[in-house]
């Protein structure tokens, strides 16, 4: 088929329906099914229209987009139900065929209707990879779908010309990250810094993010770990006539194998590493000083056998040796594991920066110019320089202090928020618990700002010392707000030991003379008050449905006032698991 006849071939295999949807899985991660699949469109074998990219590409030249889209939409969702495929099925459209004249609106609906598929079932990708002459379009594109009851995705996100403006301004369903952030990914910190940023928007925001092009099993365990939910590419499933409809059980063994990780406040050390070319245990020395010559960013080397790690060359150490007289003509021949330095540390990847910095400068004698050897389960991950380690700590610390309450140090609204969605995006059950002093301003206005203090300082110090440390979160809201974050099978416990305490935290800072008061109330009537008392709502959200921090908030505010309504300190737990005014 050549090129003189492609507007006639084009025609043709409209017509006729000349096409072949495959499809790809795409999978959900956390309960371990397949989401849904993507719809991908090949045209005949051996003519020059099979390709996409080139099909596409005739029918954009010549003005018969919409009609191709409307052919493969009804091929794809045809197809898709006579398989009896589960789940949801995305197809591709171009905005740019909302201009085409062959246009025309309701025809996703009818072929529906034609093959019993629901509306809720199918997600419409909007690519944004071609420049727009209609700064407008996607968003009209994305308003018609939705008005259609179809969910939307941006597909290609960081590959085309408007990014993160299109996604603020479409509010889609789902992102879809593109693959060259994920290529390598496992062995790239500053790509992970990117879709740490990406993730970071779209918890807050309430969408789903899908990292397509996973191709190694590195690039997903590194995604897992991040906090990505949803994945797509070659490793996962290619795309087929016929794809599986269950994951694989060397997907779900994979899944068991590995964790998963928040690391919105503590970092660990895989981030900040990278991959170094390793040396073999019998590399001459001399090829390896050769190397040092030749690259004067190296501080040291690796010495690995197959996988195994075995220790860190020193660059300074190996060219000061030899510099010696005769050094050359003793140790040139010698193999390259006879000089691994004593001084090297080895470490695991999901060792915490705070931590490997603490090591770092308590050991005596350390070279602080020797990279720090990265490991997998005892295999050789990569290196991690010093100086980035350190850069990494403060940058750490400064982020912590920058969201953290100044009186009590405590976390604040933003990394709360952050632990919040994390926990719902992963589907993780938690209690929330809402502690708020009854008639604070009162105390406050008879007493002064420093009594104040000292009660809200007493009453963090008092809620830390009932939390599991290694599950629960603690953050400082304002004034005399404080949220638990529970995740501690005995969390009702500890409220009732907090409520218990209370008292006597009031009467460390007050005398029983002085719990008997007179003040204002918030209306600036003067009225007679008692001792301090505390008030904990508890909610436990349900996860499937509770999709962000809004929407836990609003089961949290309800909670709270029930218990703030009742006399003395009290705990009320709420027994609703989805806010009824949902602003999502």
């Amino acid at each position: 088929m050549t090129l003189r006849n492609d507007a006639t071939a084009l025609q043709k295999l409209i017509d006729e329906r000349l096409l072949t949807p495959l499809f790809q899985p795409i999978v959900d991660w956390n309960r371990q099914r397949i989401l849904g699949y993507e719809a991908l469109i090949r045209g005949p074998e051996n003519t020059n229209l099979h390709a996409p990219d080139q099909l596409f590409a005739a029918a954009q030249s010549h003005h018969q987009l919409a009609a191709l889209e409307f052919a493969c939409r009804e091929v794809s969702c045809e197809t898709f139900a006579a398989l009896g495929l589960p789940g949801k099925l995305f197809l591709n459209m171009s905005p740019l065929s909302f201009t085409d004249s062959e246009y025309r609106n309701g025809v996703t609906r009818e072929i529906l209707q034609r093959v019993g598929l629901s509306t809720e079932r199918i997600v419409f990708e909007l690519t944004e990879r071609q420049p727009l002459d209609e700064p407008a379009l996607l968003s009209r594109a994305t308003a018609h779908f939705r008005r259609q009851g179809f969910a939307v995705a941006l597909d290609d996100l960081g590959a085309g010309y408007a990014g993160l403006r299109v996604w603020s301004e479409l509010y889609p369903d789902y992102v879809k990250i593109d693959r060259h952030f994920i290529s390598g990914i496992d062995t790239d910190s500053v790509k992970r810094e990117f879709i740490r940023a990406m993730l970071a928007i779209a918890h807050r925001t309430g969408n789903k993010v899908i990292a397509e092009g996973i191709e190694t099993r590195e690039e997903l365990q590194t995604l897992v770990s991040m906090g990505v939910d949803y994945f797509q590419g070659f490793f996962l499933g290619r795309p087929t006539a016929r794809p599986l409809t269950q994951l694989p059980t060397e997907l779900t063994t994979l899944a068991l194998m590995t964790p998963r990780r928040h690391d919105v406040f503590s970092r660990c050390l895989r981030d900040i590493s990278r991959y170094v070319r390793p040396l073999p245990p019998n590399k001459p020395t001399d090829q390896v000083v050769q190397r040092f010559l030749a690259d004067p960013d190296l501080n040291s080397l690796p010495v690995v056998d197959g996988t195994q790690p075995i220790g860190m060359i020193s660059r300074s150490e190996l060219l000061e040796m030899y510099s010696r007289q005769y050094s050359r003509y003793l140790h040139a021949n010698k193999p390259i594991a006879s000089f691994i330095s004593k001084r090297a540390m080895v470490l695991e990847g999901d060792s915490e920066l705070k931590s490997v910095g603490q090591s770092l400068t308590e050991k005596p004698g350390q070279n602080l110019n020797m990279d720090i050897m990265v490991c997998e389960q005892g295999a050789y991950f990569g290196v991690a320089r010093v100086q980035n380690l350190l850069r990494a700590i403060t940058e750490e610390k400064l982020t912590a202090a920058r969201h953290s309450n100044p009186l009590t140090q405590l976390p604040g609204n933003v990394p709360l928020y952050e632990w919040v969605d994390h926990l719902l995006g992963q589907r993780l059950p938690f209690v929330a618990a809402y502690c708020d002093i009854n008639h604070f301003k009162p105390f406050n206005d008879a007493f002064g700002y420093s009594y104040g203090d000292d009660v809200i300082v007493r009453l963090s110090q008092l809620l830390s010392s009932n939390l599991d440390e290694r599950c629960d979160f603690l953050g400082h809201v304002g004034g005399d707000d404080f949220i638990i974050i529970f995740q501690s099978c005995d969390w009702e416990q500890r409220c009732e030991r907090i409520v218990a305490a209370f008292p006597q935290m009031v009467s460390e800072v007050l005398s029983p003379a002085q719990q008997d008061y007179w003040s204002r109330d918030r209306a600036g009537r003067r009225q007679r008050f008692g001792s301090l008392t505390l008030a904990i709502g508890c909610v436990q959200p349900d996860v499937a449905t509770c999709r962000t921090h809004r929407q836990l908030s609003l089961l949290l505010a309800d909670a709270k006032q029930t218990a703030k309504s009742r006399p003395g300190n009290s705990i009320f737990i709420s027994r609703r698991l989805v806010a009824v005014n949902n602003p999502m």
